[in-house]
């Protein structure tokens, strides 16, 4: 950390995008200013070096001995989805941190899983509720807990299990359970998600579960004629033995346009982070 440190913001994005042209203007212009790191957070898909504005405006940087680092991106897991590989720049990819804002799932069996959400109510009941999946007999869209989705089903008053998926946001599955009358929601990742889970500020009680829990909860709705649930809120717990973790979003090497170079080179902090 600098507490001292001057700095100075270049913007190279509007609602359109983040054009070449503006990127190495911007990066120019710190340049000129002195500045002794660059940090850039985007990116785009492989190209070679001499067709990539970030990559060249990097070398440019490096060359007036500014250190400059660039995120991986976010289009992981999927392998060689790496942004800003260029051998002269320092490559992030993102982390989990060992703090967990927890929600547990308690089910009938009296089994326990660790999910995550922002949204603490203190007064949820811990009394079980009956525990749905909508995607048993609802067909797909169900399962995402589409907008819409849920009207022929009876959620009310149910603890509602949603896929993750079908290009629909986290928490505007939750409304859609909310809607339905369902009292709480247990988000569960796909499986290209695997274990990371993100702290949403939901609209109803919910917890984001990893995949393979959602896989066990799903065996358990399946071996019972009244399954069960509820969520207890735990608050914030420190030291959770998993992390450091690669989070499932972050983009993977290897690198198209250097294949001898081994990206990223470093991980950071890049899951549920409250404040930057």
């Amino acid at each position: 950390m600098a507490p001292l440190a001057h700095s100075a913001m270049y913007k190279v994005c509007d609602d359109i995008g983040c054009f070449g042209s503006a990127i190495l203007a911007g990066m120019d212009a710190a340049i000129e200013d002195g500045v002794d790191v660059l940090s850039l957070s985007l990116g785009g898909a492989s190209v070679p070096c001499y067709e990539d504005s970030i990559a060249v405006g990097a070398f440019s940087a490096i060359r007036n001995g500014i250190f400059v680092s660039c995120s991986a991106g976010n289009a992981g897991p999927v392998n060689a989805s790496l942004a800003n590989e260029a051998p002269w720049i320092l490559t992030v990819g993102a982390s989990t941190v060992d703090r967990s804002i927890r929600a547990t799932v308690y089910l009938g069996n009296k089994d326990l899983f660790d999910g995550e959400s922002l949204f603490q109510p203190k007064d949820f009941p811990q009394d079980y509720m009956p525990l749905v999946y909508p995607g048993l007999n609802g067909g797909q869209d169900a399962a995402w807990c589409a907008p819409g989705s849920l009207n022929d089903i009876d959620v009310k008053g149910k603890v509602v299990l949603c896929d993750r998926g079908g290009n629909i946001a986290r928490i505007a599955k939750g409304q859609t359970v909310k809607d339905a009358g369902g009292a709480a929601m247990i988000l569960a990742n796909a499986e290209i998600d695997g274990d990371t889970t993100e702290v949403d500020a939901h609209v109803l009680p919910a917890s984001h579960v990893a995949y393979y829990v959602g896989v066990t909860i799903k065996t358990y709705i399946n071996s019972t004629s009244s399954p069960a649930a509820t969520i207890i809120f735990r608050g914030t717990v420190i030291g959770v033995d998993s992390a450091p973790a690669m989070a499932s979003f972050s983009s993977r090497g290897p690198s198209l346009a250097s294949p001898g170079i081994l990206k990223p080179d470093i991980v950071g902090p890049g899951v549920s982070i409250l404040a930057a």
